[in-house]
């Protein structure tokens, strides 16, 4: 049974995580070889919210609403990496113009030949309808730095939860 609210509903609530497949260095736009996670615990229940081709996601059609996403990235260079901007950017008009809607930010500044490792992770809350589309930029200061990315755990990559229908 739904929840009924002044602009929007509480009915399917549910998940999906996301992760990039292979490992990049330097900044990707947009971040492309993304999975959905097959994770047995934890990859989201059986909500097909997001559909994905060439590093744009846009939302299935019996899944509009109110998102939650989460972002995180794990990287690791053997130099200073003064920024890398792990970015959600948002299209409003079906891709048309894209806004940057949050970043994960973070750096490192090691001085050593050893590999150091950083990460960030940010949250934000979306609409998702017929013409919003989502992409993921990587922005890294230094062209070396490695964004680690996996087919077996989500090390970069993004979470997205229900959490309202679009206003009934």
């Amino acid at each position: 049974m739904a929840i009924y609210f002044p602009n929007s509903e509480i009915d399917d609530l549910g998940g999906e995580v996301w992760r990039i497949t292979s490992s990049f260095t330097g900044s990707q736009h947009p971040m492309l070889n993304w999975e959905k996670s097959d994770d047995v615990y934890g990859a989201g229940n059986n909500l097909s919210i997001l559909s994905y081709s060439n590093g744009i996601f846009s939302f299935n059609s019996d899944q509009y609403g109110w998102f939650l996403l989460n972002w995180n990235n794990y990287a690791y260079h053997n130099d200073n990496v003064r920024y890398l901007d792990y970015s959600l950017e948002v299209s409003w008009n079906s891709g048309s113009n894209y806004d940057t809607h949050g970043v994960a930010e973070s750096g490192l500044s090691p001085n050593s030949t050893s590999n150091y490792s950083t990460g960030g992770s940010a949250t934000g809350f979306v609409l998702g309808n017929s013409v919003t589309r989502i992409r993921w930029r990587m922005n890294a200061q230094n062209s070396g730095c490695t964004t680690y990315g996996d087919t077996q755990q989500t090390a970069t990559g993004f979470s997205i939860v229900k959490i309202a229908s679009e206003n009934p």
